[in-house]
């Protein structure tokens, strides 16, 4: 369990109409690790302005919990939309474009664009000391600890999805 599940959550999501009211290719947002969907606040009230439909679940207990659950819940999310619609964008931050990186994967051909703000699409670097890796785990939670790795995560790019990589 990660003590910063209990950080408050940063932003509030307008209320999103849904997906079946508004016609267009959806966006699904994906906050990071300790995130949430309000950390969009800002991107969602933009889209939503343009007309363009979309999704911002909240998972994996903000990402704290081990990254297959995460991955679970979201294709479980991207499958349901993917159930009526072609195809779907995604915009993730840190965890949440590695996990989009793998829906993309997942759903092949039917990811059209994939947005990694600051996206850990390889993982994050194995902090050197144990000590370190276990306080980092114990605080952020095991999705932390499954992300970081001695050996990057494969990031190929699958065939029909584009990829954008913003890094700041």
């Amino acid at each position: 369990m990660s003590l910063l599940r209990w950080v408050p959550h940063r932003g509030t999501l307008p209320p999103l109409p849904p997906l079946e009211q508004t016609p267009g290719t959806p966006v699904l947002l994906l906050h990071g690790l300790m995130g949430s969907p309000g950390n969009f606040e800002r991107t969602a009230r933009g889209l939503l302005e343009l007309g363009i439909p979309l999704a911002a679940p909240l998972y994996g207990l903000r990402g704290t919990v081990p990254l297959e659950r995460s991955f679970g819940e979201l294709a479980d999310v991207a499958g349901d939309i993917l159930a009526t619609r072609e195809r779907i964008d995604i915009v993730g931050h840190s965890l949440g474009g590695h996990l989009g990186l793998r829906l993309a994967h997942e759903f092949p051909g039917r990811v059209r664009t994939l947005v990694g703000v600051g996206a850990a699409f390889r993982g994050l670097p194995l902090p050197p000391n144990p000590v370190v890796r276990r306080g980092v785990g114990l605080v952020m939670g095991r999705g932390a600890d499954d992300l970081m790795t001695a050996v990057p995560f494969a990031a190929a790019v699958p065939a029909g999805t584009r990829v954008v990589s913003l890094i700041s």
